[in-house]
């Protein structure tokens, strides 16, 4: 599928680095902008890679992991349709900082910094607000780094759930319909627990009707997804 400049406008404004920045700034962007499609578990970049682009999920998700020292994968991240990574190595030009893997079939739209770099130096308001967003996301890694297993399975899981259902949620007639593509022991990397505790908590949200699984395709459907944010915000 090929994307019109219209949707990838759309996308650029609706995420924070680009919000505030109007149609014809963003239409230079574009300008200077590929796309780039990927296949399930193919590998975007590694950890160490030359940096040199920003990248924004077009479609698909990207998972973004480490490794730990016995080789286990940290998984640090799931990047959804909209939002954007590889923004540390695209600014200071160093190494890839994790490893990026396409979830299912996924399009990327791609910007380089040789392209870019030089749009910022000519628009200093645009630079201001990349560095206060690069300061928020480094809040909110702090923050995510701060309660990283010292938070019940339950919230970090419903906090999970519900980011995937405000990104790539598709509404279906009994709730909200997740093409997941992650195993569980994907998700429980994510959120820094065991397969065997995100097996429990499924299963026990399953038995009360919160949701429903689809097997080995690794689909969720969400039938109850005011229950889902009260677990979230600590309520249950």
């Amino acid at each position: 599928m090929t994307y019109l400049l219209p949707d990838k406008r759309n996308l650029l404004a609706n995420n924070i680095f680009f919000r505030g920045i109007s149609a014809e700034e963003l239409d230079k962007i574009l300008s200077f902008s590929s796309e780039n499609h990927y296949s399930n578990g193919q590998i975007i970049f590694q950890k160490g890679d030359f940096g040199d682009s920003l990248l924004a999920v077009l479609d698909g998700k990207v998972r973004i992991s480490t490794s730990s020292d016995d080789g286990k994968e940290i998984i640090l991240n799931t990047t959804f349709r909209g939002e954007i990574f590889g923004e540390i190595a695209f600014i200071d030009g160093l190494e890839r900082s994790a490893t990026a893997t396409a979830i299912g079939e996924t399009t990327l739209l791609t910007i380089r910094s040789g392209d870019f770099l030089p749009f910022l130096k000519k628009n200093p308001e645009i630079a201001i607000h990349w560095l206060k967003v690069l300061c928020k996301k480094l809040r909110d890694t702090n923050d995510r780094v701060e309660v990283l297993g010292l938070l019940p399975v339950s919230v970090s899981l419903a906090r999970l759930l519900i980011k995937a259902v405000e990104t790539t949620g598709e509404e279906a007639s009994d709730g909200f319909f997740l093409d997941w593509k992650q195993s569980q022991q994907d998700i429980a990397n994510e959120i820094g627990t065991s397969r065997e505790s995100v097996n429990r908590q499924f299963n026990k949200w399953k038995k009360q009707g919160l949701v429903s699984l689809g097997g080995q395709s690794h689909s969720i459907t969400i039938l109850d997804s005011d229950a889902l944010q009260d677990i979230a915000s600590g309520f249950e």
